[in-house]
């Protein structure tokens, strides 16, 4: 399954396969001898916080968070996180609710139940709330909440995607 780098956990093994960004992100993944179909080893991605620490062949390579969010892989494993992690454009489906009391059952009034199928749209300027589209309506929710929410990546949004080559 194609997703994004930030959303691999630590000890995964994964395979780059494109990049969500202009020929700057790829050229600097070049500097670092990233390249397509190259094999990694995720030794440290700490959630949403600092840089993904990375192997490959041997090497150990660091990429900010910022340009791993944009490195699009082939993974084998299956992603959980929480939905406050997920990039705007990117669709989800909903695994598991975390939250406890009046909170849980308000967000499972809304709609929130397991298997339901989210589109990130926005996020506030200091990232709280969130806006997130849901059977054809859009819902905002507190970070805290969103936290609350585990949810698995299904689609990953690739509008701004250039081709990602050795030759380009």
């Amino acid at each position: 399954m194609v997703t994004r780098l930030i959303y691999c956990s630590n000890n995964e093994k994964v395979v780059i396969e494109d990049v969500a960004a202009g020929n700057g992100a790829i050229e600097n993944l070049k500097e670092l001898g990233i390249y397509p179909k190259d094999e990694v080893f995720i030794t440290k991605n700490i959630e949403s916080k600092g840089p993904i620490h990375i192997k490959k062949n041997e090497k150990n390579v660091v990429i900010g968070r910022k340009l791993a969010e944009k490195v699009l892989v082939n993974s084998f494993l299956e992603q959980v996180l929480p939905l406050s992690q997920i990039k705007i454009g990117d669709k989800v489906e909903v695994v598991k609710m975390n939250s406890d009391g009046e909170i849980r059952y308000r967000l499972l009034d809304m709609g929130l139940i397991k298997g339901v199928m989210l589109k990130m749209i926005r996020t506030a300027p200091l990232g709280d709330p969130i806006e997130v589209e849901m059977s054809g309506f859009n819902l905002t929710l507190r970070l805290n909440e969103a936290k609350s929410i585990l949810v698995k990546p299904v689609e990953i949004e690739k509008n701004k995607r250039k081709k990602f080559s050795i030759f380009s």
